[in-house]
């Protein structure tokens, strides 16, 4: 088909050439490198020097802490977010943990969400789709006409 290469074996030597060409520069780039090309330089770069001082964990900022108690506004503020998602979401507080606002899902039970801010927990709530599940699209009735049931 393409000159006096059979189609296989010119598609085999093309699954052979196309990575090497892909890696190519990859290879030039390590070949020609600012590191490489210094003169007198044949091993790898020296590794840094150590360090006299051993390292000291530093304090995590990022965690935050709890607060001790609501205030009588957020409190205010959790009822009404609790009273509008009540049909699908139960609320709760916990100044205890991190995450101090929980809501668990009325149908599915191991479903839950948490947030330590309660207007995030008001907008996942909000815009959260629990998933679907499958529906049966036969009735009992005719399940037993066609014979597909028992």
């Amino acid at each position: 088909m393409f000159g006096p290469f059979p189609g296989s074996v010119l598609m085999k030597l093309v699954r052979a050439l196309v990575p090497l060409v892909a890696a190519l520069p990859l290879l030039l780039a390590r070949l020609w490198s600012p590191t490489a090309c210094r003169e007198g330089e044949t091993g790898p770069a020296p590794a840094p020097p150590a360090r006299s001082r051993p390292r000291v964990p530093r304090p995590r900022p990022y965690v935050p802490v709890p607060a001790a108690t609501l205030t009588q506004e957020r409190a205010a503020d959790f009822a009404r977010v609790a009273q509008r998602h009540a049909p699908l979401w139960a609320l709760a507080y916990d100044p205890v943990q991190t995450v101090v606002f929980t809501a668990r899902h009325r149908v599915l039970a191991d479903l839950v969400v948490g947030s330590s801010d309660l207007d995030a927990l008001d907008f996942a709530l909000t815009e959260f789709t629990p998933p679907g599940y499958a529906r049966a699209y036969l009735t009992r009735a005719e399940q037993a006409r066609t014979g597909a049931g028992v």
